[in-house]
């Protein structure tokens, strides 16, 4: 199909001045917030996260609210899984489609997955930076290749917001079940039932689906097949998929499993440095997460002791069925975790640093705990002087204090909906 033609299927507001349900959702993500936020700003918006989270739908709402009161030829979406190589000959496409000069008036340009672009950023900046009159939004779904070449060449240019999957009130709000949030106490059972559920379910578009092979199907076929065989095989050069694929099935498996990398190229008979560039592969497309072991006298990165996650812990399901694990790489997931702690036969799941002030947290499959359950936390919070730790588990919220040291033990979905 020609540019042109692909350019006015895109853009069904030029003709019709309003945009279809079809694209315009009514719910609105907790993050659309902040993408307003940062779209009333000169600098460019960007959108990144995960496959099938909604970031293409947040444009479209952004563009719904935009036509409420702009001309619709103002507005231009581009997607760039249609392959196109040059930006200032899409943007004079437009022109001549809409009769709008792009270099004059005050536009707003909305392109999806420009990191298909090659040297996007660089195209991108000179752009900005020679025609003020255009509000540029972007997204894309690779961490690596946007915020890199973001970093590199769009300094002070942008601000970027994160989609993740559904967060658990998200999904609430979504199955129309907003009076369990009002009123947690009252719907207690309920709300129970509903965090197994949104345990699979945590993706817009399958909120509804009931069978559970068919929500697997979903997840490897719309977001890790994708990924592996579309997105990076499309990213970068010389990928061995193969390789990922193993590699996703392995992680999978065993959510929070350590990676020792040299035993690791040995078993699948590849070299270290490919081993390494391919789970960063997976890493930087949101595939998976690599949470490293905390050591207070460096932050520096390190290989050794490094545990692999699933990066969102719904996707666990296409190949794990150990519910501890799930529930622990749930607890990573919305954290958006970085490091654990471990010393020798003392480990804590996850920690939480923001600002170098530390919250660490242990996630327990039990609906009450033993003195050894609690030990390591105990130990960890004496021997860093931290005043406070947090225990995830299936019992009931309370709290203990001794020596100054407060644990918190939390219900998953309490904590969730907090």
């Amino acid at each position: 199909m020609e540019t042109e033609e692909i350019i006015k299927l895109l853009n069904p507001w030029w003709k019709e001045n309003k945009i279809s349900s079809d694209l315009y959702k009514d719910f609105k993500r907790d993050k659309f917030t902040k993408i307003k936020q940062v779209f009333n700003k000169k600098q460019i918006t960007v959108i990144t996260g995960l496959r099938r989270v909604g970031k293409t739908t947040s444009m479209y709402q952004l563009i719904g609210e935009l036509l409420n009161k702009k001309n619709s030829k103002k507005i231009f979406y581009f997607n760039f899984d249609k392959e196109v190589e040059d930006l200032n000959k899409l943007l004079d496409k437009y022109s001549e489609l809409t009769e709008t000069d792009w270099k004059k008036e005050k536009i707003f340009v909305f392109l999806d997955e420009i990191s298909k672009l090659e040297k996007w950023s660089e195209k991108l900046k000179l752009i900005y930076d020679a025609f003020p009159n255009i509000k540029f939004v972007i997204s894309s779904s690779s961490s690596n290749n946007l915020e890199k070449d973001a970093v590199k060449n769009l300094a002070g240019r942008y601000f970027l917001v994160e989609l993740q999957p559904l967060n658990f009130s998200e999904y609430l709000k979504l199955k129309n079940k907003k009076e369990f949030i009002n009123n947690p106490k009252l719907y207690e059972q309920e709300i129970k039932k509903e965090f197994n559920n949104y345990l699979w379910k945590s993706f817009p578009e399958i909120i509804n689906y009931k069978d559970k092979l068919l929500i697997k199907d979903y997840l490897k076929s719309t977001i890790i097949d994708k990924i592996v065989k579309q997105d990076l095989e499309e990213r970068f050069k010389h990928v061995n998929t193969d390789l990922l694929f193993r590699l996703v099935k392995m992680i999978y498996s065993e959510p929070g499993i350590y990676l020792d990398y040299d035993n690791l190229s040995k078993n699948m008979k590849v070299s270290k440095k490919t081993l390494i560039e391919h789970i960063s592969y997976l890493e930087t497309s949101y595939l998976i997460r690599i949470v490293k072991n905390y050591r207070p006298s460096s932050m520096a990165s390190s290989r050794k002791m490094q545990r692999a996650y699933p990066y969102w812990f719904s996707l666990a399901f296409c190949y794990c069925e150990d519910y501890d694990k799930i529930l622990e790489n749930m607890v990573g997931s919305i954290l958006n975790a970085k490091y654990y702690w471990r010393e020798k036969e003392k480990e804590l799941d996850f920690l939480s640093l923001d600002n170098r002030k530390i919250l660490p947290f242990e996630v327990k499959n039990k609906e009450s705990l033993v003195k050894r359950d609690v030990q390591n936390m105990v130990y960890f919070l004496k021997k860093f002087n931290i005043k406070k730790g947090q225990i995830i588990y299936l019992g009931e919220d309370k709290t203990t204090k001794k020596d100054e040291k407060e644990i918190e033990f939390i219900s998953f979905w309490k904590w969730l909906l907090k």
